[in-house]
């Protein structure tokens, strides 16, 4: 009778795992680990993130990491680690909407330029400039993805320095109420803090 050692064992009982219809083990390599999921079911709640195309589910401390979980490297894509560290676009686009519904429909004008009229519309509306602000990298990208014209890009870095540097005065004079100044400058330090200035 053939002995099985323990090594042996091991990997015949990984064999039989990723043989399993349920839940694929497609790779261990070091501590990393993520399955791959062959029926329709929702990705396990330790492995929450869903690679594109569905079949695989990783950890989210392996998004942004520097190492391609995902078959295609999505997990390490650009937009996405800059939007993981940006506040989310639903409270970004909430945060745009309580300001209209304070200060009437072009008050954003004042932040983005004649383009910002009629509660964005211009630029696509208010969910599109939410989107922009989570997934661009610094604020001429951002710019650049809603064709903000050169000297609205450059107003726009004012109002970001001058909350970088602790001045509310200019807050004041674009007509944030003092109600709403703590918000306002928490939101835009959020940008700050994440690079958009960079």
């Amino acid at each position: 009778m053939a002995k099985i050692n323990s090594g042996s064992c091991l990997l015949l009982l990984v064999l039989l795992a990723a043989s399993s219809s349920a839940i694929d083990i497609s790779r261990l390599s070091g501590h990393r680990h993520y399955t791959k999921r062959s029926g329709p079911k929702d990705c396990m709640p330790y492995e929450p993130f869903r690679c594109p195309g569905g079949g695989i589910c990783i950890s989210i401390q392996y998004l942004c990491d520097g190492a391609p979980d995902c078959p295609d490297g999505y997990d390490e894509n650009l937009r996405l680690c800059t939007a993981a560290k940006r506040p989310p676009v639903e409270e970004t686009a909430s945060f745009l909407h309580s300001l209209l519904a304070s200060h009437g429909p072009n008050y954003l004008e004042k932040l983005f330029g004649n383009k910002a009229r009629n509660a964005l519309e211009p630029l696509g509306g208010v969910q599109k400039v939410a989107i922009a602000l989570s997934e661009s990298q610094t604020i001429d990208e951002f710019g650049d993805a809603l064709h903000l014209l050169r000297p609205d890009v450059e107003h726009l870095r004012s109002v970001f320095m001058a909350v970088e540097n602790g001045d509310i005065g200019l807050l004041k004079s674009l007509g944030i109420k003092d109600s709403e100044l703590g918000d306002v400058k928490f939101f835009l330090e959020k940008l700050v803090n994440t690079g958009f200035l960079d």
